[in-house]
C-alpha cells in the first residue's frame, strides 16, 4: 500500500511535466490557426508556468514558435519579427537548431506581409534548406508552402505545383515525428491547391482538393472562415452564383468568431471582393469602407493599397467617377511611395480598362503603358532578389569550401612535411590543378554544346517552347520570343498566315497560337538584333492579313534566370511599346506614297 502511495505520488509530482503531450500541442497548434486569440491567451498562461514542466527551455521555444504564429494571424508583424529574431538567436546559442527554421519561416511571412520581398525570400530558402539538413519535415512543410504562395503571386505556377505536391506528400511523415512544432493545417495546403489548379485550367481536380479541405476536421473558426470564402470565389470563377452564396453566407455565418479587428477587416475585404464580382455594390462598399477604417489605423500600408484599389472599382462601376478617381489616385500614390509595384500595375489596369470603355483612348493608352512599365519594374525587382539570394548562396558555399580547404591542409601531418615547406606545396598543388582544369574546360564545352537536353517529341506546343528555353539554358545558346496579336486579323485566316509566317522561318523555329489571341514564336540561336530582323521580316507578311495597317509584335531575349511566363511578359511590355511608333511610321509611309503618286 505504501508503494502505491509512493507512486500516485511521484504521478502527481511529474504530471506537470508531461501535462503537454504531443497530442495536446498538436491541439494548441490547430487552435492558432482557428482562434488565434484565444489560443494566445492559453500560450501566455502556459508561459508564466515554465518552471513546473520538464526541460522549459525548450518548452519556451515551441511556445514561441506558435506565439509567431498567432501574431501572423492577428497582423501584428513586427511583433512576430521581434518574437522569431530573438528566438532564433536563442536557439542558436542553445545548440537547438532543429527550432531554427520555424522562426525563420514566421519572420519571412512577416515580411512577405510587408511586402518585403528582399527580406523574405533569403529567409525562406534558407529555413528550407535548414528543414531538410536537420530532418523537420513540419518546418519543411511550412516553408515549401509560403514558397508556393510566393511564387503564385508572380504567376510561376508550375513551380508552387510542385512545392504544394512535395508539401502534401509530406504530410504523413508528421504523424512519425516525435517532436510538435508548428504547422501549417493541411486544410490550406488542399485550398491553395485548388486555387492554382483553377489558375492552370483544371477545374476538376481543382474541386477534388477543395472538397478535401472542406471536410477536414479542423475546419472551424477561422480556417472555416477562410475556406468558404476561397469555395466562394472558385464558385464565382465557375458561374456558380447558388454555390457561391451559399458560402458566402457561411463565411458571414463565421465572422463572429473572429477575435481581432484586423481578422476581421480583412474577412470583410475577401467578401467585399466578391459582392463586387457579382454586382452587390452597395454591401461592398459597406465593407470595404470598414476595412479601410481598421487597416490606416493599424497603419498597414499593404492591406490598406488593396481596399481603395478595390473600392475605387465599387465607385466606379456605380457610375461615381470623381470618387473612384480619388480613391485610385489615392492608392496608386501609396502604392509609389511604398514601392509596391504589383499594386501599382493592379490600378494602372483598371484606369486602362475604364478609359477605354469610356472611349477616352489617349489617356487609356498613357495608363496601358504604365501598367507596363509596372510590371517590368515588378519582374525586375523580384529578379533582383533571387540574383541577391544566388549570390549569398554561392558565397556561402565558398566560405564553407574555403574552411574546409584550410581545415585539411591545417591537418597534414607535420612530421612528413616541414611546416616551412606547406605554402610552397600548396600554390604547386592550386597550380596543377588550375592548369589541368583550364586544359579540360573546353573539351567539356564542346561535350556540352554537342549534346544539349533533347526536346521530347511528344511534347504539346507550349511544352516545346518551354523544353527549347531550358535547352538554351543548359547549352548558354541565345534565344529570343516574339509575341503576336492576330486580333486584326480573321479568325478562319489565321491558320493560313501562320503558314505562310512558317515560310519565313528556319526549321528549328517554333509557333505556337495560344489562348487570348497570342501567337508565341520561338526562335533558337537568335540574339535580339537579329531577332529584329525577323521582326521587320515578319511585319509585311502579317500587314497583308491584318484590317488595319498597325503591326503588333513584342520581343524579349532569353535571361538565364527567365521561364516561359517571364519572357511572354517582357514581350508584352515590347510589344506595347512598340504599337504607337510602328503604326505612326506606317502612316506615314503610306501618306508619302500617295503624295509621291
Amino acid at each position: 500500500m505504501d508503494l502505491r502511495i509512493f507512486i500516485l505520488s511521484l504521478m502527481l509530482w511529474l504530471s506537470p511535466a508531461y501535462s503537454l503531450t504531443l497530442e495536446q500541442l498538436d491541439q494548441l497548434n490547430t487552435s492558432v490557426f482557428q482562434y488565434p486569440s484565444k489560443a494566445l491567451n492559453n500560450i501566455h498562461d502556459i508561459e508564466q508556468n515554465l518552471h513546473s514542466y520538464l526541460d522549459p527551455k525548450v518548452l519556451q521555444l515551441r511556445m514561441s514558435a506558435f506565439k509567431c504564429e498567432t501574431y501572423l494571424q492577428l497582423g501584428e508583424n513586427a511583433a512576430a519579427i521581434n518574437v522569431a529574431r530573438l528566438n532564433e538567436a536563442r536557439a542558436k546559442q542553445l545548440k537547438l537548431d532543429e527550432a531554427r527554421p520555424y522562426f525563420l519561416n514566421c519572420m519571412a511571412q512577416a515580411y512577405v506581409n510587408y511586402g518585403n520581398y528582399q527580406q523574405a525570400l533569403p529567409l525562406i530558402h534558407s529555413s528550407i534548406a535548414m528543414s531538410r539538413r536537420l530532418e523537420q519535415p513540419q518546418a519543411l512543410i511550412n516553408g515549401l508552402w509560403l514558397r508556393s504562395q510566393l511564387d503564385a503571386k508572380v504567376q510561376h505556377n508550375d513551380t508552387a505545383i510542385e512545392d504544394l505536391r512535395l508539401a502534401l506528400d509530406l504530410y504523413p511523415q508528421v504523424r512519425r515525428h516525435d517532436a510538435q512544432w508548428l504547422l501549417t493545417p493541411i486544410a490550406y495546403l488542399n485550398a491553395s491547391m485548388a486555387k492554382l489548379l483553377m489558375d492552370v485550367n483544371e477545374p476538376n481536380e481543382a474541386r477534388l482538393f477543395l472538397d478535401k479541405a472542406l471536410r477536414d476536421e479542423d475546419s472551424a473558426g477561422k480556417i472555416a472562415l477562410n475556406l468558404s470564402i476561397d469555395a466562394a470565389n472558385i464558385a464565382q470563377a465557375n458561374s456558380q452564383s447558388k454555390l457561391r452564396d451559399h458560402y458566402i453566407q457561411i463565411a458571414r455565418s463565421k465572422l463572429a468568431e473572429l477575435g481581432s479587428p484586423f481578422e476581421l477587416a480583412i474577412a470583410y475585404k475577401q467578401i467585399a471582393f466578391i459582392d463586387f464580382s457579382s454586382g452587390k455594390y452597395s454591401s461592398a462598399e459597406q465593407l470595404l469602407n470598414l476595412s479601410i477604417n481598421t487597416f490606416k489605423k493599424e497603419t498597414n500600408a499593404s492591406a490598406t493599397i488593396s481596399a481603395l484599389h478595390l473600392l475605387a472599382q465599387v465607385k466606379l462601376a456605380q457610375g461615381k467617377e470623381k470618387s473612384g478617381l480619388e480613391l485610385m489616385n489615392e492608392a496608386v500614390t501609396t502604392a509609389k511611395l511604398k514601392k509596391r509595384y504589383t499594386d501599382l500595375k493592379l490600378c494602372y489596369a483598371v484606369l486602362a480598362n475604364y478609359f477605354a470603355q469610356k472611349q477616352n483612348f489617349a489617356l487609356a493608352y498613357d495608363y496601358q503603358l504604365k501598367q507596363f512599365q509596372a510590371a517590368e519594374k515588378e519582374a525586375l525587382s523580384i529578379q533582383k532578389i533571387w540574383l541577391s539570394h544566388l549570390k549569398s548562396g554561392l558565397s556561402r558555399q565558398q566560405q564553407v569550401s574555403n574552411k574546409q580547404q584550410s581545415t585539411s591542409v591545417a591537418t597534414l601531418p607535420s612530421q612528413l612535411i616541414p611546416s616551412e615547406l606547406l605554402p610552397v606545396l600548396f600554390i604547386l598543388i592550386s597550380l596543377i590543378i588550375f592548369i589541368a582544369w583550364y586544359n579540360r574546360q573546353p573539351a567539356k564545352s564542346a561535350l556540352e554544346i554537342k549534346e544539349p537536353m533533347p526536346i521530347k517529341p511528344n511534347a504539346t506546343g507550349k511544352q516545346k517552347l518551354e523544353d527549347m528555353l531550358t535547352v538554351s539554358k543548359h547549352a548558354h545558346y541565345p534565344l529570343s520570343l516574339l509575341v503576336l496579336d492576330p486580333s486584326g486579323v480573321v479568325s478562319s485566316q489565321i491558320p493560313q498566315m501562320i503558314e505562310q509566317l512558317k515560310t519565313k522561318l528556319r526549321d528549328q523555329d517554333l509557333l505556337f497560337l495560344q489562348e487570348k489571341h497570342q501567337l508565341l514564336i520561338m526562335l533558337p540561336h537568335t540574339s535580339e538584333a537579329a531577332a529584329l530582323n525577323v521582326i521587320e521580316q515578319l511585319s509585311d507578311t502579317v500587314a497583308e492579313w491584318q484590317n488595319d495597317s498597325k503591326v503588333n509584335i513584342g520581343l524579349a531575349s532569353m535571361q538565364q534566370f527567365d521561364n516561359l511566363q517571364s519572357m511572354i511578359k517582357r514581350a508584352n511590355v515590347s510589344q506595347l511599346r512598340r504599337l504607337k511608333p510602328v503604326s505612326q511610321n506606317r502612316h506615314y509611309q503610306q501618306a508619302t506614297r500617295r503624295s509621291g503618286t
